[in-house]
């Protein structure tokens, strides 16, 4: 147990530490509707060609994809011409960005790009909110990122021409991994060890529950500005929830800032009607952890001036991951499991046009899905423990999606079932591989860690809706069946990770090494004295 965690044990739980989860459960539905709404606004249309006067006939007579038709020349003869404008199948949406855009035929890869580069902005918000929040805090990142989307998300629904939505797209996209990251550890960080399972775990619940609302408001709401309109004004509500929180007080011990750190202690205190040791063991306490971290790496300053010393700065934040072999084997594990998580999991969940079926049907089952993802897995991973857990699921969204291929194309039912199937393991693996890594990375680098995993799963999310436009043109089946392929590698690489079920949460690198150490040097000493006894009884016989 580490020294904080004895301290958080004092504070005990209350209006302090319950606050913070509120906030983050009222949040994270707001970027879930920006997130899985996407689903509703760039579906693929059935369209024909609307012929203009010397059209002679549409090339295709296939009534779902019309491209070119047939113009007569001035001279009688005919040629292939492209189509400039279509007709759209309004029977399931009165207005979305595909039909307003024309997003079809030689346009068709900016519905892929609509969702693809909300996952590119993640992926560079991941990385700057790594380095940022770890060296700015976790209060002021969240801040930060929940203003700008809120603003963000509010402008979209009102922009009159593609490429501004996506670049709107993509600053929503930067903020949610600063938001989310910023105010998941936050949460963590303020409460007791016995509890942190069940908050890492019931903090995304809402994520579900919105997706399951989503289905239905969906099918009421089908004007895509709308729909975006009503799903954006709740964000205004969270931003005064901000002057409640306070800066984590584990990570101003870290930084050295002790005097801020006091301050909220006290606070929490007094709001929790707890007591704290006398102040003098509370500084001797925050000068060891502060004494910890220094011996684990160079404090880079985060005032120094200069562009290259910034550079070097940033770069050994960055290396501090992967420099030591425990930690590079545990940041190299959670990379390839967190692109996998990201690629099945929005495969899935923006699949439903490619597998012909209800777009709200599927959404609100899909939430329905994610539900155990929020509930079963608290006792599930206190029970069998973070790794089994995870490798379970990760084998069981392999199977579900593997079998996909051997399913004839008559069992559509069956289809869906099995890819329902895949969406309730992932979103349970998905859960449980976040709780792991939170626990796993040392409190110094934990928001760069769980930072530079989220740009892995961007990466991988990233990739979802072209895989989807791609491969879905072969077989409807052959994306989610690439899927289970990745899903089945991701349940392999937990295999080089520690349990942290029983584990305290580490302050540095340096103890996580140590500890490794210790471990390893245990277990051969353990061997060597049951060699020894084996030897004895044998003289002895």
């Amino acid at each position: 147990m580490s020294k904080f965690d004895d301290l958080l044990k004092q504070l005990g739980t209350g209006v302090w530490n319950v606050l913070v989860v509120v906030a983050m459960c009222y949040w994270i539905p707001q970027i879930a509707c920006q997130n899985m709404g996407a689903a509703f606004l760039t579906p693929d249309l059935a369209h024909t060609c609307r012929l203009p006067p010397d059209a002679a006939t549409a090339v295709s007579n296939d009534t779902r994809s019309q491209c070119s038709y047939n113009a007569t020349t001035s001279s009688g003869s005919t040629e292939e011409r492209p189509c400039l404008q279509w007709d759209f199948d309004n029977s399931t949406f009165t207005n979305t960005i595909t039909s307003e855009f024309s997003l079809v035929c030689d346009r068709s890869y900016l519905r892929a790009a609509y969702k693809s580069v909300y996952f590119l902005g993640g992926f560079f918000g991941a990385m700057l909110n790594g380095w940022l929040s770890d060296r700015f805090g976790r209060k002021i990142m969240l801040s930060v990122g929940s203003g700008i989307f809120t603003l963000t998300s509010n402008i979209l629904p009102w922009l009159p021409s593609i490429n501004t939505l996506l670049f709107i797209r993509f600053v929503m996209g930067m903020m949610q991994p600063t938001s989310i990251h910023a105010g998941y550890t936050l949460a963590m960080e303020v409460n007791e060890p016995k509890y942190r399972a069940a908050v890492g775990v019931l903090i995304f619940l809402p994520w579900a529950l919105t997706v399951i609302v989503l289905g239905g408001y969906g099918y009421l709401l089908r004007d895509w500005r709308w729909f975006g309109v009503t799903t954006s004004l709740p964000c205004l509500l969270f931003l005064p929830m901000l002057l409640f929180l306070d800066e984590s007080p584990r990570w101003l011990i870290v930084r050295g800032r002790h005097d801020d750190a006091l301050r909220i202690l006290r606070k929490a205190a007094r709001w929790n009607k707890a007591q704290l040791p006398p102040e003098e063991e509370l500084r001797a306490l925050m000068d060891l952890i502060r004494k910890e971290a220094l011996t684990a790496s160079t404090e880079s300053a985060a005032s120094s001036s200069g562009l290259v010393k910034s550079l070097k700065n940033i770069m050994e934040d960055v290396i501090v991951l992967v420099r030591t072999r425990r930690m590079r084997s545990i940041t190299l594990s959670f990379y390839a499991q967190f692109f996998v998580l990201g690629m099945v999991y929005y495969g899935l969940s923006f699949g439903a046009d490619k597998l012909g079926v209800d777009p709200f049907v599927y959404m609100a089952v899909s939430g329905v899905m994610e539900v155990p993802g929020g509930t079963l897995t608290i006792p599930l991973v206190e029970k069998m423990g973070r790794r089994a857990s995870s490798t379970l699921f990760f084998v069981i969204t392999a199977g579900s999606l593997l079998v996909l291929g051997f399913i004839p194309d008559a069992l559509e039912w069956l289809v869906i079932t099995m890819a329902m199937l895949g969406r309730l393991a992932i979103s349970v693996a998905f859960q449980v591989v976040y709780l792991y890594a939170s626990e796993l990375f040392p409190t110094e680098v934990r928001v760069r860690g769980l930072g530079t995993c989220t740009m892995q799963t961007t990466v991988g999310a990233m990739l979802a809706p072209f895989i989807l436009e791609i491969l879905g043109s072969i077989k409807s089946w052959v994306p989610l069946f690439v899927c289970g392929v990745a899903a089945f590698v991701a349940s392999v690489t937990t295999f080089w990770l520690p349990e942290s079920r029983t584990a305290s949460m580490l302050d540095t690198v340096a103890s996580l090494e140590a500890a490794h150490s210790g471990a390893k040097e245990s277990r051969a000493a353990s061997l060597d004295r049951e060699m020894e006894n084996k030897e004895t009884d044998a003289q002895q016989a």
